[in-house]
């Protein structure tokens, strides 16, 4: 797998042209698609039993979801009955034609979870990938848009994309916009394209943009990225508890206000939430929120693990300084003197925010290795290193 799959100048153009403004279909964009997802490896992810439950495993056919308990069976797991996904009956209803929809499938495979650190790194957006198996023919979704927008990645087989006129203003997961079958069809207007997606083609769908789509072959494998991004809302929802401890929020209403006074109390509600967004440390608060808003995908890094030792933050708020020939170590509030043959390590290990434990043993390879590791304890015990 390449280094990068987006290509600064594919993101350069996808922000000039296409970012929140028009759907775009970008063939062979990554070029070994099929070592990343394919039959076999989605046959060998399906097989991590323990993995799948109701809230990630989703089933559909002929635009019905089918109901979990229909493909699931009870196994026994660590002494506890736990229904799980039944390889037979999955299998009997892909037969059948039925759609899979995985949810969350980066967190199983390493090479999606990079291109899901890749797409948070150039939108800031929270980013969830979700797979979706089709056969031939066999449609799981009538037209139908989506509350964030999507970076479909074709894996396997062919998959024909119909995109509408019409996109909805900023919907969100929230009742008011669950629109029913048809009354999606009459929404979505006319067909304006048809994409036809192969393995490595991008097709990017902003938030909103009305769509569907069928395979026209059997096996076909894309995994939707979704974006969504900050939100006034999620403001608000940050800002509820400087909400709850206004008083005048908190006040009961009278049952028998008059219009005049109920529309003094809107006039003092307005007012008291005006105060309170408009606080000078919500800029603040906003800020941190936008830039921290994508998911934190933290892996584990076992070699580096193994090739550097442990990692140890270095307490910032600790310095040396000279008195006469000794050497102190001060926190601010007190002084302890450095042993002559533990200085060189201290004021080496002070140069970083943190530092391995064996970038500290190879650097000093002159020192026992008694002497290295002492220091290395007694800075620990000090909380210098932690």
């Amino acid at each position: 797998m390449s280094a990068k799959n987006f290509s600064e100048k594919f993101i350069k153009e996808f922000f000039s042209n296409n970012f929140r403004k028009g759907y775009v279909h970008k063939k062979n964009l990554i070029s070994d698609a099929q070592e990343i997802m394919s039959i076999e490896i989605l046959s060998d992810v399906l097989s991590i039993r323990d993995y799948w439950t109701n809230k990630n495993f989703k089933m559909v056919l002929d635009r019905k979801s089918i109901s979990y308990s229909e493909f699931s069976s009870i196994f026994l797991e660590h002494s506890t009955s736990v229904l799980r996904p039944d390889v037979d009956k999955v299998e009997n209803f892909i037969s059948e034609g039925a759609s899979l929809v995985l949810s969350e499938v980066e967190k199983l495979n390493a090479n999606l979870y990079k291109i899901t650190e890749e797409i948070q790194g150039f939108t800031n957006g929270k980013c969830q990938g979700n797979l979706y198996f089709s056969m031939e023919s066999r449609q799981a979704f009538g037209p139908h848009c989506d509350d964030h927008d999507v970076f479909a990645i074709h894996f396997e087989g062919e998959k024909v994309w119909n995109i509408y006129e019409n996109i909805e203003t900023n919907p969100i997961n929230h009742p008011v916009f669950k629109y029913s079958a048809d009354e999606r069809i009459k929404r979505a207007g006319k067909l304006i394209d048809q994409v036809t997606l192969r393995p490595g083609d991008l097709l990017y769908l902003p938030r909103g943009q009305y769509h569907d789509a069928l395979a026209s072959q059997n096996g076909a494998i894309h995994i939707a990225f979704g974006l969504t991004y900050f939100k006034p809302i999620d403001l608000l929802s940050l800002l509820w508890e400087k909400i709850v401890l206004n008083e005048y929020m908190r006040e009961d209403f009278k049952d028998d206000l008059t219009k005049s006074e109920i529309s003094n109390h809107l006039k003092r509600m307005s007012t008291e939430l005006s105060g309170i967004i408009n606080q000078q440390e919500n800029v603040i608060l906003a800020n941190n929120s936008i830039k921290n808003w994508p998911y934190k995908l933290n892996r584990y890094s076992l070699k580096e693990l193994m090739s550097k030792g442990k990692e140890y933050k270095v307490n910032k708020a600790i310095r040396i300084e000279k008195s006469g020939n000794d050497t102190l170590l001060s926190n601010g509030v007190s002084k302890v003197s450095i042993p002559s043959e533990f200085v060189q390590i201290v004021k080496f290990v002070l140069k970083y925010d943190q530092v391995f434990h064996e970038e500290i043993m190879n650097n000093f390879k002159e020192l026992s290795k008694d002497i290295i590791i002492e220091c290395i304890n007694n800075l620990k015990k000090m909380k210098v290193i932690t």
